[in-house]
Parts: structure tokens; sequence; C-alpha cells
């Protein structure tokens, strides 16, 4: 027999109410509601039944029995391939299903502690996951995804010390994180997109992607955007023009990757297609691998930002300033772990070791910058 838990608490709170206004609406007193919330009582089915409306959601989103580490069904993110059994996962709860992310290389996965193990497998991204530690933490989890080292710095900073919830990164390409954001597969997803008609970051491909849902875009950071190589720079790499030399290697992106797209972009504003790049053999999942290459002598050149360079003892050539923004959806606004991120992207303490990594523009973060969808 397992025990029952209860997300009812960060649920209300999530919606705006005290726990007298939940009550009244329940049937039942204050005192009974506290008690539910601390998990000292379990409600009857009437009561559950009730909670779940006045909360918008369902009773399985509110209430589960914790078997331990009994294995439990989850959505496979991203996996078309189907995992192998033992493959390292992380966890969320998102609208009320099991969310499971597999951890590759580019979670840096030997320091990043899975939620659960793959231990059987269905149809159609279906799986089932036994976990390694409760899983009521990973219920509690704030899934994000993204391409900026300073999301990895947001996380832990929003998770400070404390128990239970939490915010997890992973490191994704604009265009994945915002696909998974659309999949309903993480909470909050980050971009640095330029749309050229509009002449803006972002939003536009925010709009598109979520045609009539409110969305809220935030500030994290600016930034620089450039070519990155070794301090000798063997090969007199000076800009984009460069790249299209038959001598020179250069570590592309992934498609959807805002890098890539900037990379296309400048070489159609100097007359060449993208395909000059005759040695782009190599291709990086981030910032950091894009810097990992080049300080091995794998590539000659890369697209980072400023901080990777610096990291890796490499010389940086300045391309164009980005803006990179968190996007997530309204309805989630007023949920605490949401609330205590972007509490952290105003902090000082924040701000102050982003400009110190060097090449972050930090005055706007946190800074709403659209609010998309209808509008009464």
């Amino acid at each position: 027999m397992g025990t029952m838990k209860n997300c009812v608490g960060r649920k209300r709170a999530g919606a705006g109410l005290r726990q007298q206004e939940l009550a009244s609406r329940v049937g039942i007193s204050r005192q009974s509601l506290s008690v539910l919330e601390a998990g000292r009582s379990e409600p009857s089915t009437a009561v559950a039944l009730r909670l779940a409306h006045a909360l918008g959601c369902r009773v399985e989103d509110l209430f589960w029995v914790d078997d331990g580490r009994a294995p439990i069904s989850v959505e496979m993110a991203e996996d078309a391939s189907r995992p192998s059994d033992d493959a390292r996962v992380v966890l969320a709860s998102i609208d009320g299903r099991w969310v499971a992310h597999r951890l590759g290389a580019e979670e840096q996965s030997f320091s990043f502690a899975a939620d659960g193990l793959v231990s059987g497998r269905g149809k159609r991204g279906a799986a089932r996951v036994t976990p390694l530690a409760d899983a009521a933490q990973a219920r509690d989890t704030l899934l994000c995804a993204g391409c900026a080292p300073a999301f990895a710095i947001l996380a832990a900073r929003a998770n400070g010390n404390r128990a239970g919830e939490r915010v997890v990164w992973l490191e994704r390409s604009s265009g994945a994180a915002l696909d998974l954001l659309s999949l309903g597969q993480i909470h909050v997803a980050g971009a640095h997109l330029y749309d050229e008609q509009t002449d803006e970051f972002n939003v536009p491909f925010v709009e598109r992607r979520f045609p009539g849902r409110p969305m809220l875009v935030f500030n994290l950071a600016r930034w620089e955007a450039g070519l990155v190589v070794t301090p000798e720079n063997p090969r007199r790499i000076r800009g984009i023009r460069d790249l299209a030399r038959a001598d020179v290697s250069f570590v592309r992106r992934q498609a959807g990757a805002a890098a890539q797209d900037l990379i296309e972009r400048l070489l159609r504003r100097e007359g060449l297609r993208a395909g000059a790049i005759a040695r782009a053999r190599l291709t990086a999942r981030g910032h950091m691998e894009v810097a990992r290459l080049v300080a091995l002598g794998a590539a000659d050149v890369g697209v980072a930002l400023p901080a990777v360079a610096r990291a890796h003892g490499l010389r940086f050539i300045p391309l164009a300033e980005e803006r990179f923004d968190l996007v997530v959806a309204k309805e989630l606004a007023a949920d605490a772990r949401v609330v205590r991120l972007l509490e952290t992207l105003t902090a000082r303490s924040f701000r102050r070791e982003l400009e110190s990594l060097g090449g972050h523009v930090v005055r706007d973060s946190g800074r709403l910058i659209a609010d998309t969808g209808p509008h009464a």
C-alpha cells in the first residue's frame, strides 16, 4: 500500500485563492482543508471531485498514491527511436501526465542526477520508468529548455536551498525548445530567434507557434553572438566571409538553432549561400560544445557567446546583438515555481553573476516583453 500525496495547496496558490475561499467553494471548513493540504487526512470521493472542479483540473492532478519505486507510465519526449531499457531520464508532471526526457551528453549527464530509468517501452513514445527516488519531487519539477548557458545559472539560483519543488534546465536549441513547449513537454522555453520581416526577436515565432493561446515573453538577457577561434587563429579568420573559404572548417549548429539561422542570414547579406560553407562536417548541440570542438582543434571556427569563449580561452569576433527571452503559457504565470523563476531574473545576485561572465546585458532581465493571445 502506498501513501496518498497531494498538491492541493500549490494548485490553490496558483489559482490565487486563499484557504478560506477554496474551503467555502468546496463546502468544508478551512481547518479541514489545511489538514488535507498538509497530507494529514484523505478526502472523500465527493470532496476530491469538488476540489478538482473548483481548481479546474482532474482529481488525478491533485491526488496520487506514492508507491515508492514502482514503475510509472510516461510520455517520452523527443525520442522517436524508442529508448533502450535503463536509459536515464528526468521526469516532470505536465498537465496531469508524466513526461520523461532522456538524459544525454548535452545535459552534462554524469553530473546530472536522473529521476528514473526506462524499464519498458510502448507504442507512440510511451514507456515505463522506474523512479530512482521519491517521485513526488519530480512531480513538482518546473522543466525548462533553451540553449543559453545563463539558463543553467537561473535554474540553480531559482532552486536555492529549497526542498521539494525544483527547476531543471535542459540544453536545447531555440526551435526545439519552442517545439517542446507547444507539445506540452516542458513548462518554460528559452529562445533567441530573429524575425527579419518584423526586425523582432522571438515574439513573432511565439505568435505563430501558439495562435490564439495567451503566452508571456520575459527577457533573460541580451548578448553579442560571434565567431570563436583559438587565440593563435592560424586561418586568420576575421568575419563571416571567411567561412566560405575551402581551408576553413566550421562547426555548424543543428536545424532550428538560432546560431545557425544567424550564420545563414549573414551569409545571405554577403551574397553567399548557406551551402558556401564547404567544410562544415561537425554539428554541435550548444554553445559549450561549439567552444569545446574549436578549443580541441576539431574545427577552426564556430558561433558562441563571449562568456563561453572566455571560459575556453578562445578569441571572440562579434557578429550581432541578440535578445534571449523566456516563454511561458499565461495560465502558468501564477504558479509558485514560475513566480520564483521570474523573481530570480530580477534579483541583484543573478544579474551581477551574469555580468561577471562577460557579454551579457541584464538591464531588461525579468521585463515582460509581450503578452500574446486574445485580450479582453
